[in-house]
C-alpha cells in the first residue's frame, strides 16, 4: 500500500506553498501539467487518485464518489466531486477514508 503525502501540487502554484502553510516536514509530490495530462488534453482526477495509490483503479473511484455524492455533505461542492477534470486553479483538501491531502492546482 502506498501511502499518500501531504500535498500534491500539480503545475506552478499561483501563491507560495509556505504562503499555503505548507510546512518543510510535509511530504509533497509535484507534476508537471504533460506528466498527468491524459490523450483528450485533460487531468482527470481518477486517473491521479489512481496513480498517487488512493485508489486501486478507477472504477473503485467511481464507485466511491457515487456513495459520497449521496450524502449531503460531500453533493453541495463540485470540488469533492472525484469523478471530473481538473481545469482550473484549485487549493481542495479530500479525505478519503483515512487518507487526507491538499490538491493544489497552478498554472
Amino acid at each position: 500500500m502506498k501511502t499518500v503525502p501531504n500535498n500534491v501540487v500539480i503545475g506552478e502554484p499561483l501563491v507560495s506553498l509556505e504562503a499555503l502553510g505548507v510546512e518543510e516536514t510535509e511530504t509533497i509530490v509535484r507534476f508537471s501539467f504533460d506528466e498527468v495530462t491524459n490523450d483528450q488534453g485533460n487531468v482527470f482526477l481518477p486517473h491521479l487518485l489512481k496513480t498517487l495509490g488512493v485508489f486501486d483503479s478507477t472504477n473503485e473511484c467511481r464507485r466511491i464518489n457515487e456513495q459520497r455524492q449521496k450524502s449531503s455533505k460531500f453533493n453541495k461542492d463540485p470540488n469533492l466531486n472525484l469523478w471530473r477534470n481538473i481545469d482550473r486553479p484549485e487549493f481542495t483538501n479530500f479525505k478519503i477514508g483515512k487518507k487526507v491531502f491538499w490538491l493544489i492546482v497552478g498554472e
